[in-house]
Parts: C-alpha cells; sequence; structure tokens
C-alpha cells in the first residue's frame, strides 16, 4: 500500500511539474529572450535525462523520467516554433516529434512511449490534412489518396503490432481514417463511389476479422455508417410516412443483434469476455435506437404542426418505459433498445411536462430500478439523473449547484453499488461531472471556483491512493490528465499563474513522496535500461534543437528585411499558447492552379511594401525568370491551387494580447534569408 503511494505521488509531482514548463511556455512571458527560453526548455529536457541515467538509475522513477525527457523534447522543439513563429501546431512538429519518441519506444519497449508515440502519429496526419494555421484546398482525388494512405499506415501497425494495445488503437485509427474519408465526401460532395465500396468493406471485416476487440471497433464504425446512410436515404428520396420502416429497421436490428449473440455464445464454448458481449450489446443498441428515435421525431413532425409534449412523454413512458421495465423476459437487448428509446424521447419533453409529474416519475423509476438487474438499473439512474439535471437547470439556471447535485448522485450510487461494470460506469459519469463543474463558470474566479478545483484533485487522490481496483485508478488518471488539459484552455486565470501554482504542487509532491520513500525504507525493483543506444538517441535531439536555434538566430538577424501587408485573426495553440492566424495579400494569386514548391517575386513599393510580382519558379522550374530585377526578393513558399504558404502564417503572442493585436496590426515585418526562406521577424500597426 505505502509503496503504491509513494509511486503515485512520484508521477503526479513529475507530471504537475512538466504540465507547469507547458503553461509557463505556452504563456509566452515577454520578459524572457529566445534563446533564454529554448535554453530553459532545453536545459529540463537534460536534466530529466540525465537524472533518468545516473541518480535514478536503478529507482523506477528512472523510467518515468526517460518518458517526460521525451515528452519536453516536443514541449522544445514547439517553443522554438513559438519564438521564431513558425505553424502553431504544425505537422511537422508532430512528426519530429514522433520520430525519436518511436524509437526510444521501441529500444525500451515501453508500453506508454508506444502509445504516446501513436498518439504522435495521428497528431501529424491530422494537423497535415486539417492545418490549424492556414486554409488549403485540395483536389478531389489528392484529398482521397491522403486520407487512404492514413488509414493504410494505421492498417499495417495494426497488421504488424499482433495483438497489442498499439494494434488495437491502430485498427481503431485506420477505422476512423476510413470515417473520415466518408464524413469528407458527405460535407465536400466528394467521393461519391466510397460508400459503397465502404459498405463492400465492412462486409468483408465483419466476414474475416474474429478478435473480439477488432470486431467491436469495426461493428461500431459499421453501426454509425448505417445509421447516416439510413437518414441520408430517406431524406434524399423518401419522406413523410416512409420513416415508418425506420421502427421496422430497428426492430430487425435488433432481432439480428440478439442471434449474432446467441451463435457468438455457442461458438466460443463459453470464451467469449462478458465485457465483449456488454459492448456488442451497446452497439446494437446504440444503433437501432438512434434510428428509431429519429424515425419517430420524424414522423411526429410530418403528421403534425405542433404536438403537445404530453403526447411524447406519454409515448416514451407507456410504449417504450413501462415494458422495457415490466417484461422481464424479452432479451437483454430488446429491453435496453426499448429504454433507450423511451429515455431518449423523455428528455426532449421533460421541461415542457409538469414538474410534480416529473418529480413522481423520476422517483417512480429510482425506486424500481433498484430490484432491476445491473444494465436496466445503470440506464435507469442515467436517465433519473439526466432528467433530475435538466430540472433544476430549468427552475434554478445554476449549473454549479446541478452540477454538484449530479456528481453526489453518481458517487453515492458508485459507493452502494456491487456490480464490477455499473461501479465503473458511474465513476466515469462522477468524474465527468465533476470535471465540468471546476469550469462551470468560465468568466469569474471567486473562492467556490477555488473550491471545486481543489476538491476535484482531492477526489482524484482518493482513488489514485485508496481504491486498489486497476481500472478505476486509470480512470482517475484518464482524468487528471483530462483535468490539465481543461484548465490550459480555461480563461478563468492567466496561464502563467497556473504554471507556477502547478510548479509548487509538483514540487512539494515529490519532495514528500523522496522523504516517505526514505523513512519507510522503500525501495523498487526496476529493469536496467541499455543506455548506450539511449544515449546517441537523446544526444541527436540535443544537437538537433541546438542547430535549429542556431539556424533560426542566424536567420532572424542576418536576414533580408521586407515588409508586407496582412489581415490577422485569433485562436490558441495545442501546446504553444496565444497566436495571431496570418493572412498576407501575397498569400492568394488570381489565375493560377498549381502544386507544389513555389518561388514568388516581392518588389518593394513607393510606400515601402513588398508586393507580389510574379512566380519565378514551380518545382524548380523557371516560370517568369525574365520578371526578375534587381533589389526585387525571391521568397520560397508551398502552393495549393491559388493559395501560397509562406510557413510565416502564425505569430505567437503573450497571453491575452491576440484581441488587441488583431485590431492594430496591418503590416509585418520578414527576414528573408539567401535561399529565400521566410522568418516573421514582428507585426505592427503601420
Amino acid at each position: 500500500m505505502v509503496q503504491r503511494v509513494v509511486k503515485t505521488t512520484y508521477l503526479l509531482g513529475l507530471l504537475f511539474l512538466v504540465s507547469a514548463l507547458v503553461y509557463f511556455f505556452a504563456s509566452n512571458w515577454p520578459e524572457l529572450g529566445r534563446l533564454t527560453k529554448v535554453g530553459i526548455g532545453a536545459g529540463f529536457m537534460i536534466l530529466f535525462y540525465g537524472l533518468s541515467a545516473t541518480v535514478f538509475r536503478h529507482h523506477f522513477f528512472s523510467k518515468w523520467l526517460l518518458i517526460f525527457g521525451a515528452i519536453t523534447f516536443g514541449i522544445c522543439v514547439a517553443l522554438i516554433g513559438q519564438v521564431y513563429n513558425s505553424h502553431a501546431d504544425s505537422f511537422l512538429l508532430f512528426f519530429i516529434w514522433f520520430i525519436p519518441t518511436a524509437i526510444l519506444a521501441w529500444l525500451t519497449r515501453g508500453r506508454f512511449l508506444s502509445i504516446f508515440s501513436f498518439g504522435l502519429l495521428q497528431l501529424t496526419f491530422w494537423f497535415y490534412y486539417f492545418p490549424s494555421s492556414y486554409q488549403i484546398e485540395r483536389g478531389e482525388w489528392q484529398s482521397f489518396f491522403i486520407l487512404l494512405l492514413f488509414a493504410v499506415i494505421n492498417g499495417m501497425i495494426a497488421l504488424l503490432g499482433r495483438s497489442s494495445i498499439l494494434s488495437v488503437l491502430s485498427y481503431f485509427a485506420m477505422h476512423s481514417w476510413l470515417f473520415v474519408v466518408f464524413v469528407q465526401g458527405i460535407s465536400m460532395n466528394q467521393f461519391h463511389f466510397w460508400p459503397y465500396v465502404y459498405a463492400l468493406m465492412f462486409v468483408l471485416f465483419l466476414l474475416y476479422v474474429r478478435k473480439q476487440p477488432y470486431f467491436l471497433c469495426t461493428l461500431l464504425f459499421a453501426g454509425m455508417f448505417s445509421v447516416i446512410q439510413y437518414f441520408r436515404f430517406v431524406d434524399r428520396y423518401f419522406g413523410g410516412n416512409w420513416y415508418i420502416f425506420g421502427l421496422v429497421l430497428a426492430i430487425i436490428i435488433v432481432y439480428i443483434g440478439i442471434y449474432v449473440l446467441r451463435w457468438m455464445k455457442k461458438r466460443s464454448n463459453g470464451k467469449v469476455e462478458k465485457v465483449f458481449l456488454v459492448a456488442f450489446q451497446i452497439i446494437v443498441t446504440g444503433v437501432a435506437s438512434v434510428i428509431a428515435i429519429g424515425s419517430i421525431m420524424q414522423l411526429l413532425s410530418f403528421w403534425f404542426d405542433v404536438f403537445s409534449p404530453y403526447w411524447l412523454f406519454s409515448i416514451s413512458v407507456f410504449l417504450f418505459v413501462v415494458p422495457g421495465l415490466l417484461w422481464k423476459r424479452w432479451d437483454d437487448v430488446v429491453r435496453y433498445t426499448l429504454l433507450a428509446i423511451g429515455y431518449t424521447l423523455g428528455a426532449f419533453s421533460v421541461t415542457e411536462v409538469s414538474f410534480i409529474v416529473i418529480s413522481v416519475y423520476i422517483a417512480g423509476l429510482f425506486i424500481v430500478a433498484w430490484r432491476m438487474p445491473a444494465g436496466v438499473r445503470t440506464m435507469t439512474n442515467i436517465a433519473v439523473s439526466l432528467y433530475a439535471a435538466m430540472m433544476m437547470l430549468d427552475e434554478w439556471s445554476d449549473i454549479r449547484f446541478t452540477l454538484f447535485a449530479v456528481f453526489v448522485f453518481y458517487g453515492i450510487i458508485y459507493w452502494v453499488t456491487k456490480h464490477t461494470y455499473e461501479r465503473l460506469v458511474f465513476l466515469i459519469f462522477s468524474f465527468t461531472s465533476f470535471l465540468l463543474l471546476t469550469s462551470a463558470d468560465l468568466v469569474e474566479m471567486d473562492w467556490m471556483y477555488v473550491v471545486w478545483n481543489v476538491l476535484f484533485l482531492c477526489f482524484v487522490a482518493f482513488v489514485l491512493f485508496f481504491r486498489t481496483n486497476e481500472k478505476e485508478q486509470s480512470i482517475a488518471w484518464l482524468y487528471t490528465f483530462l483535468f490539465l488539459i481543461l484548465k490550459y484552455y480555461e480563461w478563468v486565470w492567466s496561464l502563467l499563474h497556473k504554471s507556477m501554482t502547478l510548479a509548487i504542487v509538483g514540487i512539494c509532491l515529490l519532495i514528500v513522496a523522496s522523504v516517505v520513500q526514505k523513512r519507510k525504507a522503500i525501495s523498487f525493483s526496476v529493469r536496467e535500461q541499455k543506455w548506450l543506444l539511449l544515449l546517441v538517441v537523446i544526444t541527436l535531439q540535443v544537437v538537433f534543437i541546438a542547430y535549429v536555434t542556431f539556424d533560426k538566430e542566424r536567420h532572424i538577424r542576418h536576414g533580408e528585411q521586407i515588409k508586407l501587408q496582412l489581415e490577422p485573426i485569433d485562436p490558441r495553440s495545442l501546446i504553444q499558447g496565444d497566436y495571431v492566424r496570418l493572412q498576407y495579400d501575397i498569400s492568394t494569386i488570381e489565375g493560377i492552379d498549381e502544386w507544389g514548391k513555389v518561388q514568388v517575386i516581392l518588389r518593394k513599393d513607393d510606400t515601402g511594401v513588398h508586393r507580389f510580382v510574379g512566380i519565378y519558379s514551380v518545382n524548380g522550374k523557371k516560370r517568369n525568370g525574365d520578371m526578375y530585377q534587381e533589389g526585387d526578393v525571391l521568397v520560397n513558399g508551398n502552393i495549393y491551387g491559388d493559395t501560397i504558404i509562406y510557413g510565416i502564417e502564425t505569430y505567437f503572442v503573450p497571453e491575452k494580447t491576440g484581441g488587441d493585436i488583431q485590431q492594430r496590426a496591418r503590416f509585418a515585418y520578414v527576414r528573408v534569408s539567401k535561399t529565400g526562406d521566410a522568418l516573421l521577424e514582428k507585426i505592427v500597426e503601420q
């Protein structure tokens, strides 16, 4: 017990300390110079790696120091992008971060680093296709093959990873990117052939994929695809009474699900995991319920211009909830589907029906639910909490009180129930409601805000320190990460103050863990790392940071300065802080449609602003070389149709100053190297 508490305290302290670094650098404190910021980041990276290889070499802490050293390398790369105004959340940032992290994961055989590097790879794919700092329009086939390539790469990782957690995640990511192709085709009116190919792929996957996690993943995405396609089909070709077929389709899906479950149980000879059966039932219930609910609402709106909420409430209670609760001979999937439909329809009318009627209904549901099986009880208690929360918000409009009441309700059920999966479900809901409570008011910081945040951390500590169930502890760790992410994007208090608070808490936790370990004479058994190859990777990371910093400094000091006209807007980066997104008057060139590397000719006008003259070359081939004159400047970029990206589309600013800069900034000063690379130096009013 004490050993586990010490380990957890060490990890929490280190996590808070690294989060403090992210928050600090994201605040973009203007008092620190460029080299000072990069030096601090690199110093912490070297410190983590050094302590892992020396002082804590035979300590379990060594592995985690190595992990956080790899994380700090990414922070350093992001920091270089911030101080030299490179792309915000650039795919190149995550790709550079991914390479050494994946190598370290392979050398150490560490699960966390493997999963983390996998996440970095997905972020690389995402920001390559959906860049945050600029907008580009790709051709239909180019878009299709890029997205398909992402899916294929994940499929190969899943195939090579065999049965590991990384393989399961890769398989899920493969289906996610295939689904992105589908959604992108719908939203952009592209890839008209893809739904047919996609449907065939689902059939093949469902026929030949045997392992339970992969089968469930396939079924989940097949269900989402089917729901979307059903409503698209009906909306496009039919309407009105045709939605009655949706109810028939829901019944068909439920009964197919029942027979598939029975078939799997017989074929597996009792080896089917219970969690797999539960997940399968949830997917079948979810798909059938969505189709049925959508069909019912469409039919009601088609048949009646205005219908009473009491009618909808009565339909939900007497046609779905009562049969689902009382007819115990029905299969579980049938009961769950009826209850899901009934409870969801009831949510549409709960605030329009008499307060007394709903109160009696909620009380009745709560009492009846305790004599029901765990699955029915879980669904009913979720519905009860949802109805009660909607009523409280409608009556008193106090979101803090409502969330706290919901948290207490879920916490009581978590504490008193004995069913394992039910406990996990309500622990998740407890954490979710409490996490929302910590940021319920995003515009005001008062003593209650502080109390809720402290209590949330106490709740996390309680589960981590005093609960022995590994699944419950994993949930607590997950919500710790979500808490830190939420606080990063929260505007109530500054990133700098958050950073100082997290640093103090992290250092205190590390000191406490160290003192307790010494007093209790606790020792940890660890697997010795092969440091020779690891040191090679670490050295290359340090060299990379030093070289890039030196190159950027030389560029900004010796490059030729030019002045460009711009149009700014203001978001926040994933880990780099606030920035102004820039659109230059030389970013869009009318009358061209090219793809690849480009060099443009800029010429200073009478006002001192450099204007576009023409394209000098595309993919290394000269186009208008005779237009170049002495005194002109050649600038490199990447052209996508008629849009040119120069790599200077983001300008990082101190926290909460972007709006003011957005209103005032009209011009940018840019340093251009002899090779034509541009580096944004500053933006000004005139």
